[in-house]
């Protein structure tokens, strides 16, 4: 699949308007009698549009981020971003354009998280797929009777020595998560898929 991504150098959404296999139909409209019931239709059949692609501004999420929109390489994608509306925004640096696979997208899993490593009050969490693609930002939710409840972003941990962040591995500064203990909870967000709640340890 391909992603479009905002660069942000103009103020709206960008609409891409050459790709529409595959994308739902317009809403109903009439056509001629107001009093027929069967002069109703919806559009995108026997070529009209559907409906148009947009790549808003910014994520719906995280307001901070770039928006971006995930498109199937169909042929009219293909077409579009080597020689279309997709190619040209690009050109002209309205877009950036990353291919991507689903696998890229998968949802994380935590498979362990434990407080004092590598020093005493870090966190060190363990898992899959946990680093998200750009511009999609990782969480980190941490919570319970310790800790209170605490969201980091992949930006303020690694911030923060010696906070990391990988597809297997997260590391947070003890000064991120003041009176964090074992038994506190944790959950990671990537690609806006959230791990189920995973037990901290020791």
């Amino acid at each position: 699949m391909l992603r479009l991504i905002h660069t942000q150098i103009e103020q709206g959404a960008i609409l891409v308007d050459d790709i529409d296999d595959g994308l739902p139909n317009k809403q109903v409209h009439r056509l001629g009698s107001t009093a027929d019931p069967a002069a109703y239709k919806r559009d995108g059949y026997a070529n009209e549009p559907k409906q148009a692609v947009y790549v808003p501004r910014t994520n719906a999420s995280n307001p901070l981020l770039a928006g971006f929109v995930d498109l199937n390489e169909t042929e009219k994608v293909i077409l579009s971003a080597g020689q279309g509306k997709i190619a040209g925004l690009q050109s002209a640096g309205h877009l950036t354009v990353v291919s991507l696979v689903a696998a890229d997208l998968a949802a994380p899993t935590i498979t362990g998280a434990e407080i004092d490593l590598p020093a005493a009050g870090d966190l060190q969490i363990d898992g899959t797929n946990l680093l998200s693609v750009s511009p999609d930002e990782t969480s980190v939710r941490v919570f319970g009777g310790g800790v209170g409840d605490i969201t980091l972003t992949a930006t303020q941990i690694l911030a923060v020595p010696p906070g990391a962040l990988s597809d297997t591995q997260i590391i947070i500064d003890a000064t991120l998560m003041p009176a964090l203990v074992a038994g506190d909870e944790v959950t990671v967000t990537a690609d806006g898929q959230v791990t189920a709640a995973f037990t901290i340890t020791t």
